[in-house]
């Protein structure tokens, strides 16, 4: 890091770090707290939780098009590291002339191997046969900005249809889950529902409380997912990687998405971003999972396209990581 950029930005975000400008961090350093990934690292390299990651920190599949150093706000681009998955997203940030993107692997990982998972086992180790369920469903998410309507519990009866009597479970995230008619509808069909708690902060603002679950987020996910015996993504997603990752049976099957209404945000950057990707699903799910993505099986394919994403060979020692995370201490409220 040029020291002229960093001297640059603390002049002109000098009040930043102070605790009264709480808030003001979120902006900077929000993605950090995802899913509870500034806390998966922070346990792997044995310190504590007041510890805030001075960079910006990938937060889930992204694909192609959704390059993370072009995400990150403009100010922290220019004078603070961020921290991306692999080493293929690393070298084409480089070629482009982001020198600040390093590469350190997926939270993910660093989560198996705190759990005592062999990398290269596909996670036979949690698999335990006397509580399989048959088939976990992961409808694709919404957010603040979408509202499903009434149509949504056509959702639930196409994978019921598909998959027919057997124990199935829906992992809802928690915009859904919250929401009491998109619960019945599963239910209605038989879902038994998983929710592996708050991703953000509470309003996404707060995004360090503990409230919700945020921080075991991973830990809640990984049980889920170790106690059934097939996968099914509605689109392209993270969970797909973690799926196939653990060995287990994975395909995208692209139901059609029931109705959304989009509130006052019905155009913009956020929605044709949604409407693009959409749009894509196809591609990106041959990049996630390969040519036979629509296909519900397990194949070494998959396993190492699931896991170079993941950014296996990008893994850094707890020496390693150490030296490359820039860390600032007392800054984050620990929990009582």
């Amino acid at each position: 890091m040029d020291l002229r950029f960093k001297l640059a930005f603390l002049h002109n975000n000098r009040d930043l770090f102070k605790l009264s400008e709480r808030e003001r961090l979120y902006w900077f350093f929000r993605e950090q707290f995802r899913f509870g990934h500034r806390e998966i690292l922070l346990d792997y390299l044995g310190m504590s939780y007041d510890n805030l990651i001075i960079g910006f920190l990938q937060h889930g599949f992204h694909g192609a098009p959704l390059a993370p150093w072009q995400t990150q706000p403009k100010t922290l681009k220019e004078f603070y590291p961020v921290f991306v998955w692999n080493g293929h997203t690393e070298q084409v940030a480089r070629s482009q002339g982001f020198t600040h993107v390093h590469a350190i692997g997926a939270p993910w990982l660093y989560l198996l191997k705190q759990k005592g998972v062999s990398l290269g086992n596909q996670g036979k180790e949690l698999r335990s046969s006397q509580f399989i369920r048959d088939f976990l469903i992961v409808p694709s998410h919404g957010s603040g900005h979408f509202h499903a309507t009434e149509k949504y519990g056509d959702l639930p009866k196409y994978y019921r249809e598909q998959i027919g009597k057997c124990d199935a479970s829906v992992l809802l995230y928690y915009t859904e889950f919250c929401d009491s008619n998109i619960r019945k509808a599963w239910e209605d069909s038989g879902f038994r529902i998983f929710c592996s708690g708050m991703a953000w902060g509470a309003e996404n603002r707060t995004l360090w409380t503990y409230n919700g679950g945020r921080p075991g987020f991973l830990h809640h996910t990984l049980e889920t997912l170790s106690v059934h015996s097939n996968v099914i993504c509605q689109y392209p997603t993270t969970l797909a990687h973690y799926s196939a990752s653990l060995g287990i049976p994975t395909k995208i099957s692209r139901a059609e998405e029931a109705p959304r209404t989009l509130g006052i945000v019905s155009e913009g950057k956020g929605v044709e971003r949604q409407r693009y990707y959409e749009g894509i699903a196809d591609e990106l799910g041959a990049a996630t999972l390969g040519l036979d993505f629509s296909v519900l099986n397990f194949t070494e394919e998959k396993s190492k396209l699931a896991m170079e994403s993941l950014g296996i060979e990008s893994l850094k020692s707890i020496d390693q990581l150490r030296g490359m995370l820039p860390l600032k201490s007392g800054l984050i409220p620990l929990p009582e």
